[in-house]
């Protein structure tokens, strides 16, 4: 099955992406966020640590086994990130229907469910961008009467959420005004 003759593509950030299919939009997470995370941190890593040895080598400036030892890890670091921006660019290739389903809109019956929560209509239920405690990224929110749902957390490494809020309030508005 492949996701694009099935869906119509709302929005996608690479992290997250909001697809239509039929009266239902589905906001789909690829689940990116860790490895793009850690990806970014071997990379550091290796370019630390790979750059101390070369230059630790070329220079005379430490032992040779020390010289040696530092761009060993940075060449492992180099190789771990390259694995992870694989893993990254294979789980962006999978189909929608693979990916973790995070809320689906359905604009027929007017009622919006995310994962592990209740149904609630539609025209209950607002999206909004929040900041986080422990990030520079804002997070996606689903607010509603039962509380607020916490859709995905923003990433500066994978993508961000975004204009996702904005399409979701979109979906969900012109379905209430709709019916």
């Amino acid at each position: 099955m492949d996701s694009r003759d099935d869906f119509r593509i709302l929005t996608d950030t690479g992290a997250l992406v909001v697809a239509e299919e039929g009266q239902r939009v589905i906001v789909f997470d690829r689940n990116t966020g860790t490895p793009a995370t850690a990806a970014f941190v071997l990379g550091i890593l290796a370019l630390v640590t790979g750059g101390i040895g070369i230059v630790a080598l070329v220079g005379g400036v430490l032992p040779t086994l020390a010289a040696v030892a530092f761009l060993s890890v940075g060449v492992i670091a180099a190789g771990a990130a390259g694995w992870l921006v694989r893993t990254i660019r294979r789980r962006r290739s999978l189909p929608l229907p693979q990916c973790r389903t995070v809320a689906v809109l359905d604009r027929k019956r007017g009622l919006f469910s995310s994962a592990g929560g209740a149904l609630v209509g539609l025209d209950q239920v607002r999206f909004e961008r929040r900041m986080q405690m422990t990030s520079s990224s804002p997070k996606l929110v689903a607010i509603t009467p039962g509380g607020v749902r916490v859709l995905k957390r923003g990433n500066p490494f994978d993508g961000g959420i975004g204009n996702v809020d904005a399409v979701l309030t979109d979906a969900a508005t012109a379905s209430v005004r709709q019916a």
